[in-house]
């Protein structure tokens, strides 16, 4: 059996083996799939078709830092994400609609402000409403959160005015377990323990 090394030791804090896996799951060049979407890490050119969504005062009408009023906007946005994505393993990824390819959204993990605790988080476009998509995602992320990235407890808010966000956020599992202020909001948080 191999043994995972980390700075030249062993791999066994977490960190050395979360470093570990995500740096697999690098490799492996990741796509996550469901019964209707497949989702896999932005790329720059993503920009232009997911300014559709990031522009939408409704779609982002309940996101804490609003909506992106131009394209260079939400490039700064998805380079966030990829740089995210290199330095954890993971992010926010765009979301495709299965038969047509079509962007339609994002979702994935991404840390809270404190550096330490994965959040969970989902956004469609306003077309892609009400067809449940959301909570097939965020199942599908859950589903990966301790092989891929070793993850043992997850999390997720939703202001307290966004009821579907915060219905599909309990239909997956998490509960409310505290109150928080995250990026300048009070907002409730939720906790989903994997373990």
């Amino acid at each position: 059996m191999a043994v995972i090394a980390c700075d030249g030791q062993p791999a066994s804090d977490w960190d050395c083996r979360r470093q570990a896996r995500t740096a697999t799951i690098a490799v492996m060049n990741p796509v996550l799939e469901t019964e209707r979407t497949i989702l896999r890490p932005f790329r720059a050119s993503d920009a232009v078709a997911s300014f559709a969504w990031f522009s939408d005062p409704e779609v982002m009408r309940f996101i804490p830092n609003g909506r992106d009023e131009t394209v260079e906007q939400t490039a700064a946005r998805v380079a966030r994400y990829r740089a995210h994505q290199e330095r954890h393993g993971f992010s926010k990824w765009i979301v495709l609609d299965r038969a047509t390819g079509e962007p339609i959204g994002d979702a994935g993990f991404v840390m809270l402000p404190d550096g330490v605790r994965p959040e969970l988080g989902y956004r469609f476009a306003r077309p892609w409403w009400g067809r449940g998509l959301a909570t097939e995602v965020a199942r599908a992320w859950i589903g990966v959160a301790a092989p891929w990235f070793g993850f043992t407890r997850i999390h997720a808010f939703a202001l307290p005015e966004n009821q579907a966000s915060r219905q599909v956020i309990e239909k997956v599992g998490f509960t409310l377990t505290a109150e928080e202020e995250l990026y300048g909001v009070k907002v409730p948080l939720y906790t989903l323990d994997l373990a």
